[in-house]
């Protein structure tokens, strides 16, 4: 059987927190990874460019906010990989222990057929075995990888109705399959509300880039306020053990 090579690209922007541990959550079944950095200011950098498997870092010349102008320069740097299958992360999200494995085979043995592949957000809040699971958090799936075989050669990324064309997605909008993705067993820890700090940091943050977003009760669930997004009261699933890294 014919190995599938598996490029990660990542679009990110002082994550050094957690970048060192989302890239060893994908080492194992990888061969390569891309780095689009906007202009980090921490020790993201350094941190990338201890990994052998980096084999492509861009830094942007400028400040300017336009999130499919830059996923779609990071899909270009992807795609000059000659991938079979690509991954679409952010560096602030780690993917569970034994994620590897399930992908492995999901891709090779499980649906050799199915071209786009989509995984389950888990938020932590507060504490490394603690996901919120309320409102949106409940169900946060998202279409991250995809194979190239049959896909169209003008893969690309949308503009999305928002400033900055914020929330644009992570894969191109015209990739073949992405009606009939399926749903990956292997899940993502979403590491960006773990702590309160963060909170009101992502949320400021949301709040400079898109403050009149119609479809969001203001970002106002970032932060753990009652809303269209959260309802009456945060709740939250205990991790297993087994399953958590040491984030603090």
């Amino acid at each position: 059987m014919h190995k599938q090579k598996i490029v990660v690209m990542y679009r990110i922007k002082n994550e050094a927190r957690w970048i060192k541990q989302s890239i060893e959550s994908i080492y194992d079944f990888c061969d390569e990874i891309v780095i689009l950095d906007d202009n980090s200011t921490d020790d993201t950098m350094n941190i990338c460019t201890k990994f052998d498997k980096v084999v492509d870092i861009h830094t942007k010349t400028d400040s300017s906010f336009d999130e499919a102008l830059d996923r779609n320069f990071l899909l270009d740097m992807a795609l000059k990989r000659k991938p079979d299958v690509l991954l679409s992360l952010d560096g602030d999200e780690i993917f569970l222990p034994g994620s590897g494995k399930i992908i492995q085979e999901e891709i090779d043995i499980l649906y050799p057929d199915k071209q786009v592949f989509e995984f389950q957000l888990l938020t932590l809040w507060d504490n490394p075995n603690q996901v919120r699971f309320d409102g949106a958090f409940s169900s946060f799936w998202q279409k991250r990888m995809f194979r190239l075989k049959d896909q169209p050669i003008n893969l690309k990324i949308n503009n999305s109705p928002y400033k900055g064309n914020f929330h644009c997605g992570s894969i191109p909008t015209n990739t073949i399959g992405m009606e009939n993705a399926v749903r990956s067993n292997a899940k993502i820890f979403h590491c960006a509300s773990f702590d309160e700090s963060l909170r009101k940091e992502k949320y400021e943050w949301y709040i400079s880039i898109d403050p009149d977003n119609p479809l969001t009760d203001n970002y106002q669930h970032m932060l753990g306020a009652k809303g269209r997004f959260s309802g009456t009261s945060l709740k939250f699933k205990k991790i297993p053990s087994n399953l958590t890294y040491d984030l603090n």
